[in-house]
């Protein structure tokens, strides 16, 4: 666009950044570190749909029926559920649950996943063919049962009316759905069907940057509101008295849980992917993220998790603006 009113990005009213957390995968240590980021003003927990068995995790969705129950304020979300996997009639059931638990505080994250979980899957009998028809018409079945006293569909996977679901998510027409995605095609997507694009932790921040101008580009050429559009990263921290010693405490944690990993190299990951050192300095990183055009960062801590989480928590004002608990 040309015009003196400059772009969509352009015209947008800025928004205030928000900062959420990575739910920990202890089950002990759930309640304590989701009621402890309430306080410190975090705006939301985030948890995960692993389909890696190299590390002990707990199903996402299962963990944000638990937090529901603990919490009152924060927002709940998963980044992400992979296309397929679920039957999209189920899956909407399952997140309208938990958005009724929840009292419409839930936020969907939905990706395709990744190659290598595929054969898995298959030999599980899941259907792994056409995965992003699976995503695009999942997400469609899932807002026709939400909205619709009598969901009606026709594609090419999916063919149906006169379906009842219940319950109906609190939040109409249904919760927002955020995608995870990487490559320029799928960021496209993002923006023409989606709530919003959430940025993967294993990406260092020049590709992050390199995909948010796709994004922003995007929003652009499809005339959508960019205040209508969420964008958000995962990022991997740590906060100590120096980078030195936050460095030499990620280095083992990236390869433990990387350690082996067909994509992601972890003999980098602490230098590439991660933010880590004094406040000031995580401050400063994250407020580059913010000033790009993030909206929401979702921090993940990797040890020491709730001594992590009260020291993550000075950013909260640092970056927010939200008083001190």
């Amino acid at each position: 666009m040309t015009d003196d009113a400059g772009s969509a990005a352009d015209r947008a009213a800025p928004r205030a950044p928000r900062l959420a957390v990575g739910a920990p995968s202890t089950p002990d240590m759930l309640v304590p570190f989701a009621q402890s980021a309430e306080r410190l003003g975090f705006t939301g927990i985030w948890t995960q749909d692993s389909l890696s068995a190299d590390n002990f995790s707990l199903d996402g969705l299962h963990v944000l029926s638990y937090l529901a129950a603990a919490t009152e304020r924060l927002r709940l979300g998963i980044g992400v559920l992979y296309s397929g996997r679920r039957n999209p009639a189920v899956q909407a059931r399952e997140l309208a649950t938990i958005d009724q638990l929840s009292r419409g505080r839930l936020t969907v994250g939905l990706g395709v996943g990744l190659d290598y979980h595929r054969p898995t899957l298959a030999a599980l009998g899941i259907q792994t063919d056409r995965p992003v028809r699976r995503l695009i018409e999942g997400i469609d079945v899932m807002r026709a049962l939400w909205s619709q006293d009598e969901a009606a569909y026709d594609g090419e996977l999916y063919s149906f009316s006169g379906i009842r679901s219940q319950p109906d998510p609190v939040q109409q027409p249904g919760p927002p759905i955020w995608i995870g995605a990487r490559a320029e095609p799928a960021l496209r997507r993002a923006v023409r069907i989606a709530d919003g694009w959430t940025g993967a932790g294993p990406a260092a921040t020049d590709d992050f940057l390199k995909q948010l101008a796709i994004v922003q580009q995007a929003l652009d050429e499809e005339g959508r509101d960019p205040a209508t559009f969420t964008i958000s990263k995962s990022v991997y921290i740590a906060v100590e008295d120096s980078e030195d010693v936050a460095r030499q405490r990620l280095i083992p944690e990236f390869e433990k849980a990387y350690g082996g990993n067909p994509v992601y190299n972890a003999a980098d990951m602490t230098e590439r992917v991660a933010v880590f050192g004094t406040v000031d300095h995580c401050a400063q990183r994250l407020g580059e993220l913010f000033d790009a055009g993030a909206d929401e960062l979702i921090l993940y801590p990797m040890y020491d998790r709730l001594a992590q989480l009260e020291a993550i928590g000075e950013l909260v004002p640092a970056l927010t603006g939200a008083p001190r608990p």
